[in-house]
């Protein structure tokens, strides 16, 4: 059985599909065993991946968009949530975003994730970072939550089902997010090794069409995950397997990729016309043949065929040790003159 560690922000309902396919054995009659790393902050899991502490990332992708359009080794490879489950939560005395005028948004980073959501959403009502209001860097929904309760910050955006339980503890649910936008997403570090990636996406794709079939069964794995009470689990199942949250064969849509590629660009995390070979979405998502065979082998519940090493292509670049990226798609193979890896 072959170990890896996933790198997530927190124990949140858009990793429904992960725990499905450890608790499942999607994963296990693969031969492989993950241990989530709970960091905390999406630019945490981020870093992680980075330094090369964990395999493989569930998180949201502007840090490795950006990381990628710089010439570094961070991919995305799949899509878990185009369409993110939150919703704006304000204390009680606020009654509209208008209230929100001057006060302290939550957010899980000031460069990642829930900051450009929440960015988008304001901008919409009228208000402006940072004229309008400051970002608290909070953390997690757990600990945007915690924050909301102390009344250290005046809202933040709550994922399934803090959203529902911060409601009936008499907070304001100021609306759902509304729209596409890639919130969370499976990112590696070049050179990734194939052996665990290959059959780790396989096992997700499989374990996110299991979970749509099976939203009563999902929902108990994810409170026993979670400690929350089971009708909380459950809401949060039924939301999550709505149409356009969780991406089919878990890959994104143009619509929420773009998205989060016009937030990096408003916020100067690149550049607002990034030069060739630069383009965003090509330089850092793959959409090639290495996924489509990851997502086929899902469909069909058999492995992928791979070749033997010795009939592999040998990798060219001696900067580079990752002789199998031969065959890998332009996304997700190193290019010598922007790569770090």
């Amino acid at each position: 059985m072959r170990e890896i560690t996933v790198g997530v922000v927190a124990p949140a309902y858009v990793n429904v599909p992960l725990w499905v396919a450890q608790e499942r054995g999607f994963l296990g009659r693969r031969g492989l065993a993950a241990t989530e790393r709970i960091c905390g902050t999406t630019h945490g899991v981020t870093n992680a991946l980075r330094n090369g502490e964990v395999d493989i990332a569930l998180t949201a992708p502007e840090g490795s968009i950006a990381d990628a359009v710089a010439g570094g080794p961070l991919r995305v490879v799949a899509g878990l949530t185009d369409r993110p489950p939150l919703s704006m939560i304000a204390l009680s005395r606020h009654h509209t975003f208008e209230d929100l005028r001057g006060g302290r948004i939550g957010t899980s980073s000031l460069t990642e994730g829930t900051r450009h959501v929440a960015e988008r959403m304001l901008a919409a009502h009228g208000l402006t970072y940072p004229a309008d209001y400051d970002f608290a860097l909070e953390g997690s929904h757990v600990q945007r939550w915690k924050a909301l309760q102390a009344g250290t910050i005046d809202a933040a955006l709550q994922m399934i089902p803090y959203d529902v339980m911060a409601v009936e503890a008499g907070f304001t649910d100021l609306g759902p997010v509304a729209g596409e936008f890639a919130l969370n997403a499976v990112c590696v570090r070049l050179p990734a090794e194939r052996a665990e990636l290959t059959p780790f996406l396989q096992a997700l794709a499989e374990a996110a069409q299991w979970f749509r079939g099976h939203v009563e069964e999902s929902a108990a794995i994810a409170a026993e995950r979670t400690s929350i009470e089971p009708r909380y689990a459950l809401g949060a199942c039924q939301a999550l397997a709505a149409d356009g949250v969780v991406p089919r064969d878990l890959r994104s849509s143009s619509g929420a990729l773009a998205a989060v590629t016009a937030a990096l660009r408003s916020s100067g995390l690149i550049p607002p016309e990034a030069p060739e070979p630069f383009d965003p979405i090509a330089a850092a998502v793959d959409s090639g043949e290495c996924a489509r065979s990851c997502w086929n082998g899902a469909r069909s519940g058999r492995r992928t065929p791979r070749r033997s090493r010795s009939t592999r292509a040998p990798w060219s670049s001696s900067r580079c040790a990752g002789w199998w990226t031969a065959g890998w798609p332009r996304a997700l193979r190193c290019r010598p003159r922007t790569s770090r890896c």
